[in-house]
């Protein structure tokens, strides 16, 4: 087994950890949780929301930290923030302490989740980390499809204090010995001054309008992925489903993402990032039109095809800023590119509910435009690249793009 398919499988399966013990918990346990503390459904998630929005805010500083020390060294802190906000949660008796708790797991989320396992893989394997991304996406991509039926076993058999302590249980057992494994790399000088502040100084002043162009278009496609994975069944319901074809479609979503990231480890070395970006980016406004043309008949390839953008979506956010900026400093560069998007995301399902309420059409066409704007942003992308590397328009070969 090579360096590339160990770290692979070290941090996809604290990936499926992470994910399935912070993101996908609200899906099981909000109401759960909700009534056995006396609280309101929007209380427990405006402290779900904080804590998304902690985990952009300090996105760039871990990223930094990635870069400077490596993945060894700050990955296990998330672990041990994981475990820290999970036993609060677990233990939670009234309000504040559920907003400390999802502090921590914010925390936690921002040291464990995609963007701070991509920078890890990227101090390691610099330009070559494509397959290693890739793969890290596969794994994450069961952590729905585990986590949702093992907490829901564990709420209805025992209680949700239990399926809470469960998941801080595998933080300690299974993700912090695997992070403490991961081999040690050289520490680097990373100036005070990075990111796009150095970038605009050493440029004189210049600046890259892609930094802009990546925020935007990865925040449009945050709001899309997070606020329609996260609203689905009532989203489809609301469009004209019945019960049974809303819980058809919605179980077919997981298995989808699945699909498209397996062909995608598969097809690594032949497609570049700008082709899988196009793909991921065209497949949610094209299950919209689904809808439009067919009718209720139009959920099942909705979902189809959403589920094969969301699929793709993690890969394209690591190797497309990997592509144009190359692996220096790649986890701060990172942080600030995602922080946009993430904050975005911890808003999209509240934003989208609301829009639902009040017009359903309104609301689909809102994440349809909001795909189309990510569509023209990349047809940017691309003719930015082809005017920087007029000898390699399309392959997916990084070259230093100056």
């Amino acid at each position: 087994m090579d360096a590339k398919t160990r770290l692979t499988i070290r941090l996809g399966v604290t990936q499926i950890i992470s994910w399935g013990s912070g993101f996908y918990i609200p899906a099981v346990l909000a109401l759960p949780i909700t009534a056995s503390l006396g609280i309101s459904t929007e209380t427990f998630f405006w402290a779900f929301t904080m804590s998304l929005l902690v985990s952009g805010l300090i996105g760039p500083r871990i990223g930094k930290a990635i870069d400077k020390l490596g993945g060894r060294v700050v990955l296990p802190f998330g672990s041990v923030a994981f475990f820290l906000g999970l036993i609060l949660l677990a233990t939670a008796q009234e309000t504040n302490q559920l907003f400390v708790a999802w502090f921590l797991i914010g925390i936690g989320g921002s040291m464990g989740n995609y963007d701070a396992a991509f920078a890890t893989a990227v101090n390691f394997f610099g330009n070559k980390s494509n397959q290693v991304i890739a793969g890290i996406t596969v794994f994450a991509g069961f952590s729905s499809t585990i986590s949702w039926p093992v907490t829901t076993f564990l709420e209805q058999t025992y209680d949700w204090r239990a399926a809470i302590w469960f998941w801080a249980a595998m933080h300690i057992v299974v993700a912090l010995p695997l992070h403490l494994t991961i081999p040690r790399s050289e520490k680097k000088d990373i100036p005070d001054m990075t990111g796009p502040i150095r970038k605009l100084v050493r440029n004189k002043f210049r600046f890259d309008p892609l930094f802009v162009v990546f925020g935007l278009m990865f925040a449009l496609q945050g709001f899309i992925v997070s606020s329609v994975n996260t609203t689905l069944p009532f989203m489809l319901s609301e469009l004209g489903a019945d019960v049974q074809l809303a819980l058809l479609a919605s179980v077919l979503l997981g298995p989808f993402q699945v699909l498209a990231r397996v062909l995608l480890v598969a097809l690594t070395d032949k497609a570049t990032p700008i082709t899988v970006a196009a793909i991921s980016i065209a497949a949610h406004p094209l299950g919209v039109i689904c809808i439009w043309i067919l009718g209720p008949a139009g959920i099942l390839p909705f979902v189809m095809l959403h589920g094969i953008g969301v699929g793709l979506n993690p890969f394209i956010r690591g190797s497309l800023p990997l592509l144009f900026f190359g692996s220096d400093r790649f986890g701060q560069r990172q942080g600030y590119i995602m922080m946009p998007s993430k904050i975005l995301a911890a808003l999209s399902p509240t934003l989208l509910t609301l829009m639902l309420l009040f017009n359903p059409q309104i609301a689909i066409l809102a994440t349809f435009l909001m795909g189309f704007v990510s569509a023209l942003l990349l047809i940017w992308v691309w003719l930015i690249y082809k005017a920087r590397n007029p000898r390699h328009p399309e392959t997916g070969e990084f070259r230093e793009i100056s």
